[in-house]
């Protein structure tokens, strides 16, 4: 669909082309299709000469989630689908997101929200568009971004100006246990070092050293 200088994709990210390109990925891996005839039945098109077919896969080239030429699934659209985690699928899936040129000014102005009252004046001046022209398509073009955007999980702000501890507890989660027939000494607020479980006279000469390099001095 025309909106101005800007072109906006008639399918939906999310379910129907992360799903689309999952079922290519899965086909074909790495490869790319054999010819377009098999990649329209696969995708449940009886021809590929069908509009609803074309316009699915110049949309899914638009999301960059298949190879401008031929048909080939990208690195974008094989993390989108097989992600290793979560949070690099949602990468992929704002990436994509961000492939949209119009989707891409939006989020930057206003996020994932969209203005509630006249829109189609903001519509008029990113795109372009005639009073009239934004204002019949706004609606069509809001629900279309709403749609897309909905998926995309941002990160969480602390509450109240937080001090961040729940990100360091995250870090703590990742530190390395201690090792089985070690113990660990803590010296000072952030010195650790593992000694063998019950040698005083090791826990001695470390912590001497330690003192040594640190510049913490004897206690009396």
């Amino acid at each position: 669909m025309k909106v101005g200088k800007y072109d906006i994709p008639q399918f939906r990210l999310y379910p129907k082309l992360v799903e689309a390109t999952k079922t290519l990925y899965v086909t074909f891996k790495a490869d790319e299709a054999p010819d377009l005839l098999t990649v329209a039945k696969l995708l449940g098109h009886k021809t590929d000469k069908s509009g609803g077919f074309l316009t699915k896969l110049a949309d899914m080239r638009s999301y960059g989630l298949i190879t401008s030429r031929g048909v080939k699934v990208t690195d974008l659209g094989k993390k989108l689908t097989y992600g290793l985690n979560d949070q690099e699928k949602n990468e992929a899936f704002k990436e994509a997101l961000m492939n949209i040129p119009l989707w891409k000014e939006f989020y930057s102005k206003f996020g994932k929200t969209l203005p509630t009252s006249n829109f189609w004046a903001n519509l008029k001046d990113i795109t372009g568009l005639e009073a009239p022209d934004a204002q019949r398509v706004e609606e069509i073009v809001r629900n279309a971004y709403l749609d897309d955007v909905q998926y995309v999980k941002e990160a969480k702000k602390p509450e109240n100006g937080g001090d961040g501890m729940d990100e360091q507890n995250n870090v703590d989660k990742n530190l390395p246990k201690t090792p089985e027939g070690l113990e660990q000494l803590t010296l000072g607020s952030d010195i650790k070092v593992w000694l063998p479980k019950g040698d005083k006279e090791a826990a001695k000469k470390a912590i001497q050293l330690i003192r040594l390099y640190s510049g913490i001095e004897e206690e009396d």
